[in-house]
């Protein structure tokens, strides 16, 4: 690949003539374009341009931005062209300059190229375009000095989310990687003017991120004559809140024409009209109006007694006695109005101080985060008056700031409340088991209050209760899976690390009943079957021992009485009784079988074809609902949870004997409801990867975001020009905070 050198020809058409740019990874030259007989500025691209396809969409997509853009508001691009394996986008040269060079000068000589700019972005917003990318370095000037708009990289249609952009002239929210819209460019505006009136970009030369989106504009300091409404029009262009910037560019040439043609006398630069701070007056420079007068009357003496003496009242003497008052008059107006400009200033530095110590403790007690809306509005009252102070309206900033600093009085009585709030939240978070959001409330009012006992014992206790939560979970694994000595040891161990965690002693109940349950039926069962085999001792011992387990059993006491009489029961009444302690237990399969066995030897059975009606829909809702028991997972999705809540209302509907049911449908209901509950899953991202979670949604570019999900897998997947792609699969269970998700496309492409 050729050098860039004067002279070089490219394709047979452009010669190039010399450099008039640089910046970033790209070069402009003016060429000679032997097709347009003309000269041209040519951008050279980077080399990594040529073989990137998506890039090539994105440039040509420039070009057609700028071709549907009125051509008196812009620098026309004639096409994107390759040749000598560059590529480069051939624009019109205009050999005015860009608009950086008038910086630091009077308003007169860059006034017209102002509107010209606002009419530029007037038009572009009619297009529901944004620019995105608005400084003096993008605004070109051609031969007569009007101003064209030029660089369509980063434009894009207002409300789509794009990345790009950078402190100097990006808008807060624009920085934050929120929607485009028309208020960023007007705030790229606000910075085009202030670049212009003080020679150098606001927060220059510490332009950072952090200070775009929370320190008060820098005071602007003209370096010429600026009107002081064009001053005042470009910081409240540059308002951190989209709202308190002018509605529309047509506003904002509305705004520029009115000031400019106010000529109050307020056109000096601003180091000849706000004061500088002295320092506090001694005393003794109160007795300056009186050394003032001293010198008016010895004045008017020398000029009136004395010539009295030759000739009275003559009209020279008049005359000098006039002046003489006059003069004392006029200084004692600039004296009483020095004095007045500097006890406002004194007034208003008081009021920021105020301000300013009230700020920084509400601040330290995360007022952010209990009282949002109201510490956002006392902040940019603050920013307000920062603003006027910066202009010399040193009243009305000392207005603002005791405006402000009466709101935050008002927060600073809503501490007591905050904090028991917050502890109340956590408290009652705990109550249902969810720690994420018990430490959030806590974590709070630990903020408000450093070291207070009871969120620092909430804390604590979120922290045990998670414990306690896993091991309940484990036992109830465990009783599912029919390990009932390892599932009461996992809820004995539950409550000793928590004694309030829910479900923990109700299941050491439930394998306690289970276990005398089950004794109770094998019992029964080894009883019958005895019977049925003719060893009616045997039989006899099998019941009692039943009737021991379950004292007052009627089946058991049936049973022994049919031995008593001496009578072998009939098949069919073994079966019979076998069915219905199988039903009393709700062993409801153990049931259907009896019940079909007795409907088979005896078709006309009507006891079994009673019970087989009862017996086959309790076996069916049984199996059901056990099965999602054993497997939770099944209610991560919307099908899962509907079929959970129909079993469960079936189950509440349902007939006795409903202990195991009631028992089990209770358990799904804990479950559904943990499914339901959503569970917070932090993503990590580096500000450039575009984010998305696979059938949930787009959350464009960050450094750290917090979303809440239901719990599910979950394909988190991370997106950037130029990067190879990353996915991360993601498993939510329920009422478990995951560790941070980290989402960055680092591996270039």
């Amino acid at each position: 690949m050729k050098e860039l050198t004067p002279g070089l020809e490219l394709g047979a058409r452009f010669v190039l003539v010399r450099r008039i740019g640089r910046g970033g990874s790209a070069e402009v030259w003016l060429a000679d374009d032997r097709e347009r007989s003309e000269r041209v500025a040519l951008k050279f691209l980077d080399e990594s341009v040529a073989g990137d396809v998506a890039r090539i969409a994105k440039l040509l997509a420039e070009v057609a931005r700028a071709r549907a853009l009125p051509p008196e508001f812009t620098v026309a691009v004639h096409g994107l062209e390759q040749a000598e394996d560059r590529t480069f986008l051939v624009m019109e040269y205009l050999e005015g300059g860009d608009l950086g060079q008038l910086r630091g000068r009077s308003f007169e000589s860059w006034s017209r190229a102002a509107d010209d700019v606002a009419a530029a972005l007037e038009a572009l917003h009619a297009r529901s375009l944004v620019h995105r990318d608005l400084k003096c370095a993008n605004v070109f000037l051609d031969g007569e000095g009007r101003a064209r708009l030029g660089d369509f990289g980063l434009t894009a249609l207002a409300g789509t989310v794009t990345t790009g952009g950078s402190p100097y002239n990006a808008s807060p929210q624009q920085l934050r990687g929120e929607p485009a819209r028309p208020a960023d460019d007007l705030y790229a505006f606000g910075a085009l003017l202030y670049e212009l009136i003080a020679g150098h970009p606001p927060y220059y030369p510490e332009v950072t991120r952090d200070r775009v989106l929370h320190d008060p504009v820098p005071p602007l300091m003209p370096r010429g004559a600026v009107p002081a409404g064009v001053r005042q029009l470009a910081l409240r262009l540059l308002s951190k809140s989209a709202i308190e910037r002018p509605a529309s560019a047509g506003t904002v040439r509305a705004m520029l024409a009115s000031a400019a043609a106010d000529d109050s006398g307020a056109v000096q630069p601003l180091a000849h009209e706000v004061p500088v701070l002295q320092p506090r007056r001694a005393p003794g420079s109160r007795m300056l109006p009186i050394a003032i007068a001293v010198a008016v009357v010895a004045a008017i003496a020398v000029v009136f007694l004395l010539p009295r003496a030759a000739k009275e009242d003559s009209d020279f003497a008049r005359e000098a006695r006039v002046a003489a008052e006059r003069q004392g008059r006029e200084l004692r107006t600039r004296e009483e109005q020095r004095v007045a400009q500097a006890d406002a200033r004194d007034r208003s530095e008081a009021e920021r101080e105020k301000f300013d110590t009230a700020f920084k403790t509400l601040d330290a007690r995360a007022a952010s985060r209990w009282a949002t809306a109201a510490f956002a509005e006392a902040r940019d009252g603050g920013s307000r008056a920062a603003q006027r102070y910066s202009v010399g309206d040193y009243a009305g900033a000392a207005q603002s700031w005791h405006q402000a600093s009466t709101k935050l009085a008002s927060l600073e009585k809503r501490l007591p409340q905050a904090l028991k709030d917050a502890v109340e939240r956590g408290q009652a978070a705990l109550a249902d088991a969810k720690t994420g959001a018990a430490r959030e409330a806590f974590g709070l009012a630990l903020a408000i209050q450093p070291g207070h006992p009871p969120a620092k014992a909430g804390l604590a206790r979120a922290d045990r209760f998670d414990k306690a939560l896993a091991v309940m979970d484990r036992a109830l694994a465990e009783e599912q899976a029919g390990r009932h000595s390892a599932a009461e040891a996992g809820f004995r161990r539950a409550l000793a690390i928590d004694a309030t965690v829910p479900g923990a002693a109700e299941g050491i109940e439930r394998l306690s009943a289970s276990r005398s349950a089950d004794a109770f039926s094998v019992a029964m069962s080894r009883g019958f079957a005895d019977a049925a085999a003719g060893r009616n001792d045997e039989a006899r011992a099998a019941f009692g021992q039943a009737l021991v387990l379950r004292p007052g059993s009627r089946e058991a006491k049936d049973a022994i009485a049919s031995l008593d009489q001496g009578q072998r029961a009939s098949a069919l009444n073994l079966l019979e009784a076998r069915a219905r302690t199988a039903e009393s237990a709700e062993r409801w399969d153990e049931a259907l079988a009896a019940w079909h066995e007795a409907g088979t030897l005896e078709p006309s059975l009507e006891s079994a074809r009673d019970g087989l009606a009862t017996a086959t829909p309790r076996a069916e809702l049984q199996r059901r609902i056990d099965a999602l028991n054993a497997n939770p997972e099944r209610l991560w999705t919307p099908e899962g949870r509907a079929e959970a809540r129909t079993l469960i209302a079936t189950a509440a509907a349902a007939g006795n004997p409903r202990e195991r049911l009631a028992a089990s449908a209770r358990q799904l209901e804990r479950i559904d409801a943990a499914a339901q509950s959503p569970v917070r899953l932090r993503l990590e991202s580096d500000g450039l990867t575009q984010v998305a979670i696979y059938r949930v949604g787009q959350y464009g570019t960050f450094a750290a975001r917090d979303v809440e999900l239901l719990p599910g897998r979950y394909t988190v997947v991370g997106t950037r020009t130029g990067f190879r792609d990353v996915r991360r699969e993601v498993v939510l269970p329920p009422g478990v905070a995951p560790t941070a998700v980290i989402v960055r496309c680092e591996e270039p492409i």
